[in-house]
């Protein structure tokens, strides 16, 4: 059987086949039209899915199509909540509509839960025998997936695991959700722009950075990082700033939850050099339940302690998630990964 996987971005929506060894056969990635409204992106996602089908044996052996969206989610209707990165979308019917688009049935799931999932089975925890982690996604915002006694925790209605809207700081800048200092407000892509924006504009500012925030074409969290691994002092900074609020924000998490395993993923994850040691510091200074047992983090989870790493899967954890979700739904996936009856 074949899955259908869809990860859908602020930036880009991407679409792919699956075998039943979670290898992908063929993939899509197109702008998402955020701006004009989900209609046009369901029209988009429907198009990708139609060129997929048109593969050799593929139309009738399609276990369904599984979707990572950007929460908070109303599961169990399938309705988008209140997505702050896609203003106008509140409420949409995102399961159904796409149902009817493309006539089969659609699994829907929040982005990183998805992208958890992945990791879980085929990533990061993979190789240990692991029922509990979290994924925490830098992306356009801050998402989470919670893995819990080897299910997906989902809340009551599918919100839970919103730790990049657990607010920070009070007086801290307003977030697309509605309240001020949002640990997304920190610790994601716009996140960092916002942050290098902020730090150009002081009297200790680098050339450099004056420079790049400047540019009449605008610049990108790729480019912060470049400026900081060529030495620049202001930029540098910029990601001791992201990884200090992630940190901080990862603190009252490990509190909480004491899992064995945080994998941290999304395009802000590549730079993991520039933040870590910030991020490690802030956590050790507010986690209590961190520093009574502080892993060595040199490499690899080691027993009862809280192993924080990078995701394994990149890019792909979401694309791969979101397909592994109609065989969650329907068959059992074994210690591998593999889709079994």
């Amino acid at each position: 059987m074949l899955t259908i996987g869809i990860d859908l971005g602020g930036t880009s929506l991407r679409v792919g086949i699956f075998d039943s060894d979670m290898a992908v056969l063929e993939s899509h990635t197109v702008r998402t039209r955020v701006e004009d409204g989900p209609d046009a992106v369901i029209e988009d996602m429907a198009m990708c899915v139609r060129k997929l089908l048109a593969g050799p044996e593929r139309t009738t052996n399609v276990l369904g199509i599984g979707v990572g969206s950007p929460g908070p989610l109303h599961l169990q209707d399938g309705k988008l909540g209140q997505l702050p990165n896609f203003p106008g979308w509140d409420g949409f019917p995102l399961r159904d509509s796409l149902s009817a688009a493309t006539h089969l049935p659609v699994f829907l799931e929040k982005d990183a839960n998805a992208a958890a999932v992945a990791e879980w089975k085929k990533g990061a925890g993979s190789t240990a025998d692991l029922d509990s982690l979290a994924m925490i996604t830098l992306g356009t915002g801050v998402g989470t997936g919670l893995i819990l006694n080897g299910q997906v925790w989902h809340g009551m209605v599918g919100m839970g695991g919103e730790l990049g809207h657990v607010s920070l700081d009070r007086q801290g800048p307003l977030c697309g959700c509605g309240a001020r200092g949002c640990l997304e407000q920190y610790a994601s892509a716009n996140g960092l722009l916002r942050i290098a924006r902020e730090h150009a504009e002081s009297a200790a500012a680098s050339d450099g950075l004056k420079r790049l925030v400047g540019k009449a074409e605008g610049f990108t969290p790729r480019d912060v990082a470049a400026l900081a691994d060529a030495g620049d002092a202001a930029a540098l900074d910029c990601f001791r700033e992201l990884g200090g609020f992630l940190g901080f924000g990862l603190a009252g998490f490990i509190n909480v939850l004491d899992l064995p395993l945080i994998v941290i993923g999304g395009g802000v994850a590549s730079a993991w050099h520039l933040f870590q040691a910030a991020m490690f510091e802030a956590i050790r200074d507010n986690s209590i339940v961190y520093r009574l047992g502080e892993p060595s983090q040199r490499d690899s989870l080691e027993k009862d302690r809280t192993f924080i790493r990078p995701a394994e899967l990149g890019p792909s954890a979401g694309l791969l998630g979101a397909a592994l979700l109609p065989c969650l739904h329907s068959v059992s996936i074994d210690s591998d990964g593999l889709v079994s009856a």
